[in-house]
């Protein structure tokens, strides 16, 4: 018998009342009324957010929904378990785990692998060290050997995690379909009428759904002639597009596969190897037959030209192609709330996910939802190594092309003036803490960091104000100025604030204290527009600096009169 993860118990899902169940993909449906599926509850993030990519492939290509009416049809009445379970059992046999036929997210030819060394099954998690860590004894904070062993669950998502962001991985061992540790956004409508959020007590299948595509949708991303059969979208049912050039091997483009392999992608040619009893080194749960190791080897399929629907996108050049995004440092602010939810006026340089922007612009008014939320979540790469990862929800609205523009340019507003305010505000910490701001020690990145921290729940607050049905254009209008005009002194206050925390006063000697003191006056003095730097910030806002800047206020006073100038 095949483990058939169609139908096996592979999938941990968190209910309401927080029992965690482990199920099938089905199951996802189950108790809907009373009891319903919230939330998955695997054993690490990457595998959380790989599994619910996966799942909203799956309903797309199981239930297919024709257009716009037949999704809301879902919305209002979700499938029974039986009904689910009866689309999934229609899909291909593509969802075996091990067995002698094609296996899931795995190369189907099985004697390319006969000469390959198995690896440790802890090489499949992508923040694990890698051989040349390993060998030069590198990993010192993420030690090898952790896991030894996977039981069929765990070694299920661990390997769709890999495909699905996989990391680059020396010669000829593919990135996934967006690269090396892609950022994800999914929408999340499960919010009550002020916003805030209901995950906890809807169902998951929400917000799964809410993702899904329609079959108008899938057929508008690709192009007029398409492969035909299950293997264009499962590609391990056929053997794999190889793509070393030399031998032959070709990039693969949606001119060679289905849109909907865009959730399935096969970027390493792995294959499982499959053991004997045991308990898994990361759920704790035992298995008849566990996992301790895979067979890889190279030039797996190399993805050109792909626009995942579930990724933002941008380029430099309105001729040059769409690159996904991917996490970065410090992980997601305010000041990324535009590339994530906004498009570009013109469309030309940056977009949203497409889940985003269909939801934002049509299904949001279908389901009733001014304000939903956008879970945000990937991998902060540098080349093979994974430095972080990188998880938020932030919220999103329903609104026009109009109002969509003017949100686009107030929080570019916005954006703009707090990272004028944070180069001017590390720059003060430095000159405060250090004899020579030049030649400041350590990385104190944070204090940027801590800035847009603070200002995120003012940021949130005016885009809010802005999104509001209740306005009229010119209403709104007027809001983004009033908005504006109100954010100059939240900055100078949380700009104050994070630098006290900084650099506080208390046992300094003299010299000490006068710099900390005279970096507070020049902080202070741009955050009022009394200098340069400052009117460079109130430029930022749009709006006009105290006494009209450094130009009027000298002209103003030139034509002060001699009584005056005595007063």
């Amino acid at each position: 018998m095949t483990y058939d993860l169609k139908r096996e118990p592979w999938i941990p899902w968190r209910r309401r009342s927080g029992v965690v169940e482990w199920g099938p993909p089905a199951a996802l449906v189950s108790r809907i009324g009373d009891d319903p599926v919230v939330a998955l509850a695997a054993p690490r993030p990457d595998f959380d957010g790989a599994t619910q990519e996966f799942l909203v492939g799956l309903l797309t290509a199981a239930l297919h929904p024709a257009d716009e009416t037949a999704w809301r049809a879902g919305w209002s009445a979700p499938p029974s378990v039986e009904a689910l379970q009866a689309a999934l059992d229609a899909l291909p046999d593509a969802f075996d785990l091990d067995g002698e036929g094609p296996r899931f997210f795995q190369d189907l030819t099985a004697t390319d692998f006969a000469s390959a060394e198995p690896k440790p099954i802890d090489q499949l998690l992508i923040d694990s060290p890698g051989e040349q860590g390993v060998s030069l004894n590198k990993d010192l904070f993420v030690k090898r050997a952790r896991v030894k062993r996977l039981s069929r669950p765990a070694a299920a998502m661990a390997l769709l995690t890999m495909q699905t962001y996989a990391p680059a991985g020396g010669q000829g061992y593919r990135t996934s379909m967006r690269g090396g540790g892609p950022l994800t956004t999914l929408v999340d409508p499960r919010v009550d009428i002020a916003g805030a959020s209901l995950a906890h007590e809807q169902p998951l299948w929400q917000k799964l759904w809410a993702n899904v595509e329609t079959e108008q949708q899938r057929s508008a991303r690709m192009p007029a002639r398409t492969a035909s059969g299950p293997a264009p979208i499962f590609p391990w049912l056929a053997p794999t597009r190889t793509s070393n050039l030399k031998k032959g091997g070709i990039s693969t483009t949606l001119d060679h596969a289905d849109a909907l392999q865009a959730y399935f992608g096969l970027p390493r040619r792995i294959r499982l190897e499959v053991g004997e009893s045991g308990i898994c080194d990361l759920t704790g749960r035992s298995d008849e037959h566990t996992i301790d190791g895979f067979r890889a080897v190279n030039y797996g399929v190399q993805y050109e030209g792909w626009q995942h629907p579930l990724s933002p996108h941008y380029r430099t050049k309105v001729d040059q192609p769409w690159l996904p995004v991917h996490g970065q440092p410090g992980g997601v602010a305010w000041r990324d709330w535009v590339a994530l939810t906004l498009s570009h006026p013109t469309g030309e340089l940056r977009v949203p996910a497409r889940v985003v922007a269909d939801f934002s612009a049509r299904r949001a008014h279908a389901v009733r939802r001014k304000e939903f939320r956008v879970h945000v979540f990937g991998y902060d790469m540098d080349n093979m190594k994974a430095r972080g990862w990188t998880e938020a929800t932030v919220p999103a609205f329903a609104a026009d092309d109009e109002r969509r523009a003017l949100l686009y340019a107030t929080a570019h507003h916005l954006v703009d003036a707090t990272g004028l305010v944070g180069a001017a505000l590390l720059f003060a910490v430095k000159t405060a803490l250090f004899p020579s701001a030049e030649n400041a020690s350590g990385d104190l990145g944070q204090v940027r960091l801590d800035l847009w921290a603070s200002t995120e729940t003012p940021f949130y607050d005016a885009v809010r104000a802005i999104a509001s049905d209740a306005l009229d254009a010119d209403a709104a209008m007027a809001s983004s100025d009033e908005v504006r005009r109100d954010f100059a002194p939240v900055l100078e206050r949380r700009a104050l604030a994070v630098f006290d925390r900084w650099c506080p006063v208390g046992g300094l000697d003299v010299v000490a204290l006068r710099r900390r003191v005279h970096a507070r006056y020049q902080l202070t003095s741009m955050l009022r527009g009394y200098s340069k730097l400052g009117e460079d910030l109130f430029a930022a806002l749009s709006i006009t600096p105290p006494g009209g800047g450094r130009a009027a206020r000298a002209a103003k006073k030139k034509t002060r009169t001699p009584k005056e100038k005595t007063k």
